[in-house]
């Protein structure tokens, strides 16, 4: 198929009714196998239950199944449990962690920063998930974010890309549309249509987002108003009072808002089709325009998501099919061109009007794709390149991803894994900062401008000896003296965080002093704010039954990959079994390394594993024999009962061993090709 992506009105399709979840997954299946008479391929004979109970687990909600969980799927004998276990996940919080992961690589979260930012960013994802936001309105959502972080966490898609508007638009348009048009920035594209003033056409309908929201701006021009009409100030407190004013505003700075800045063409443009320098107009780069006059952000994010751009819709169901099923119907999966032909047109074809027709329920999508004959197949073990098509005999045996790993551990280790969550602390801080920031919007410019010429003398000195103290740094480093740079070096450092403790000094007496003045004063304000939600009536009764204490002794290192921070940091296990370190869309690795494979034998986690607590230690010292203690061990590792060679292998280890034989068979199962990988 060639897939030229024109916009085209996709006709009737508002009166033909969305098919039955089952009557997807039967469609699905009937094209793929009508691709296996075309192209002549067998496909893989079904899945067990064993295979199935552990592949659903970390494929729906990223981790193993626990024993008992597989013990309950093993021990139904309802005919249609395999469904309902993928309807029961897909509700799971579970859901949410792992699904978060995805997206959190894609969009490249970075938690932290820029006041708490992309914390926010990260909760508004988790919790679009969690109410399972319909995914043309996730990206419209993002598209078209402004305020501030606290009140918008999806300000944080712009925040991620502040100071670059076109490296945003870049990205944008290679993970909603699958183009990579990042070359075109530059020069003409060179294996693509697009040229570098499409991609200037296109950047202009976002260039106008500003990542500062500067309300500081407005307070300087009336405080140097106020300062004009009082004494003349010297040029240095002039500078001290207009550093202070900027610093006590800080917690006003973060978030979106649009201005009219105008986009040009650069100054070594080199194309017959306009000058450098040239104002652009924003233009979409196919199908219909969207406007450019009145509220152009807005018309651009309906055009991009529009049921109408087959673009769109073919680009999501490409990348929840290879989510799925290891690899894309078209690969590269955000890489499409012109001539771009999937290895089954027909089926790619109906995956996208289905998302159209589902109203982009992704989950809905999802649990279409679970229950295909397709999807329940056993796994392609051998390779399957890339560069060529595959016609979907089963799934494609792929190496879990760090978080996988990770979230598996976690489920081995602490009871009740997918519910501990630390996002109790975020939250207080976001309601603190909510406070502060309407309590610094309140305050009049005489108060501001009161309170930063009190300070400005103390600034000016600071200012002073700061100079002073980099002077005598860089004599000591001319002279080469070790002690004496470091000495120098640690006064300078003690001098500037003063500085910067000044502005907070400031922002709080200004703050006590304005809030004062009212019945409700900030610090009344910002208690009842900082306060945990006790009793949210739409929060799910498994939440509101979570008791703390279960994890009281397990420290405060095993959460899920997705309550961590996102990238973690250097060194830790996420990073060393490949997580991406989100400064490139989807920049994590799934292949295997030494430092991978002795972290597994010989670091701390597995002593910790070990520990009599952990959900695994459990079940084994719950178990009654030999017999039982092998299993509790492969199905806590493995999702299935060892085989009689396995049980004979682990007999014969225990009898030359004794008791200290069963620390090696752990050691074995976590280190093996079956642990770490999606049979």
């Amino acid at each position: 198929m060639n897939i030229r992506f024109l916009f085209a009105p996709l006709l009737l399709l508002s009166a033909i009714s969305p098919l039955r979840a089952d009557a997807v997954s039967e469609k699905i299946d009937h094209l793929v196998e009508d691709g296996y008479q075309k192209h002549q391929v067998k496909p893989n004979p079904p899945a067990s239950d064993d295979t199935l109970v552990r592949r659903f687990y970390l494929d729906i909600i990223g981790r193993i199944p626990t024993q008992d969980e597989v013990r309950a799927f093993a021990e139904s004998a309802d005919p249609a449990k395999r469904s309902k276990l993928i309807d029961q996940l897909l509700a799971s919080d579970g859901y949410v962690s792992h699904w978060y992961n995805w997206w959190s690589d894609i969009l490249r979260v970075q938690t932290g920063g820029r006041e708490d930012s992309g914390t926010a960013y990260a909760e508004w994802i988790k919790q679009a998930l969690k109410a399972n936001m319909p995914y043309d309105q996730f990206v419209r959502e993002m598209i078209n974010a402004k305020g501030f972080v606290w009140d918008n966490g999806a300000v944080g898609y712009y925040v991620r890309d502040a100071g670059m508007p076109l490296d945003n638009m870049s990205n944008t348009a290679q993970i909603f549309l699958g183009t990579r048009l990042v070359c075109a920035q530059c020069h003409n594209h060179p294996f693509d249509k697009w040229t570098q003033k499409d991609y200037y056409q296109m950047a202009a309908y976002t260039y106008g987002v500003d990542t500062d929201i500067n309300p500081r701006s407005v307070y300087r021009r009336l405080a140097e108003q106020e300062m004009r009409a009082g004494r003349r100030l010297e040029e240095g407190e002039q500078r001290s009072m207009n550093r202070l004013i900027d610093d006590i505003l800080e917690p006003l700075k973060y978030g979106v808002q649009e201005t009219e800045r105008p986009i040009k063409l650069p100054g070594d443009y080199k194309y017959d089709d306009a000058k450098p320098g040239d104002l652009v107009k924003a233009k979409t780069i196919f199908g219909d325009k969207a406007s450019a006059n009145r509220d152009p952000r807005g018309h651009y994010a309906e055009w991009l998501t529009s049921p109408e751009n087959p673009r769109f819709s073919t680009v999501i169901a490409n990348r929840l099919w290879k989510r799925t099923l290891g690899m894309g119907l078209i690969e590269p999966i955000d890489d499409f061109k012109d001539e771009t032909s999937a290895s089954n047109p027909t089926l790619m074809k109906f995956l996208a009007d289905q998302m159209v027709q589902m109203k982009f329920d992704t989950k809905r999508m999802l649990r279409s794709i679970y229950n295909t004959r397709t999807y329940q197949r056993e796994a392609t073990r051998g390779e399957v390149p890339e560069d060529q098509p595959y016609y979907f005999m089963g799934p494609v045996l792929r190496r879990m991803t760090a978080e996988q790993i990770w979230d598996s551990l976690c489920a081995l280790t602490i009871p009740q894994a997918d519910l501990r969550t630390r996002s109790d602390g975020y939250r207080t801080r976001l309601a603190g900062m909510k406070a502060e920031a309407d309590q610094l919007k309140a305050c009049s410019p005489q108060a501001i401008i009161a309170v930063a010429r009190k300070y400005a003398e103390l600034d000016m000195a600071l200012d002073r000896k700061i100079r002073l103290a980099r002077t005598k740094l860089n004599l000591a480093r001319e002279e080469g003296e070790s002690e004496d740079t470091k000495a120098a070096q640690a006064a300078l450092n003690a001098l500037t965080g003063e500085r910067d403790n000044l502005a907070v000094k400031a922002r709080a007496e200004l703050l006590a002093g304005e809030v004062g003045k009212s019945a409700s004063g900030f610090v009344s304000q910002l208690k009842p704010a900082a306060k945990p939600a006790m009793a949210d009536p739409k929060a799910p009764a498994a939440m509101a039954a979570v008791d703390a204490a279960q994890w009281k002794d397990f420290g405060d290192e095993f959460y899920r990959a997705s309550e961590l921070s996102s990238p973690a940091p250097g060194g830790h296990f996420l990073r060393e079994f490949g997580q991406s370190n989100r400064e490139v869309i989807e920049n994590s690795s799934h292949e295997a390394s030494v430092s991978q494979a002795l972290n597994l034998m010989n670091g701390p986690l597995f002593g910790k594993l070990m520990m009599e607590n952990t959900v695994m230690m459990q079940r084994f010292r719950g178990a009654k024999d030999d017999e039982g203690r092998c299993n509790a061990l492969f199905q806590s590792i493995f999702g299935r009962k060892p085989s009689e060679t396995e049980r004979a292998l682990v007999a014969e280890t225990i009898a030359a061993k004794k008791q200290d034989g069963w620390k090696d068979i752990i050691w074995a199962l976590l280190n093996s090709r079956e642990f770490v990988f999606v049979q």
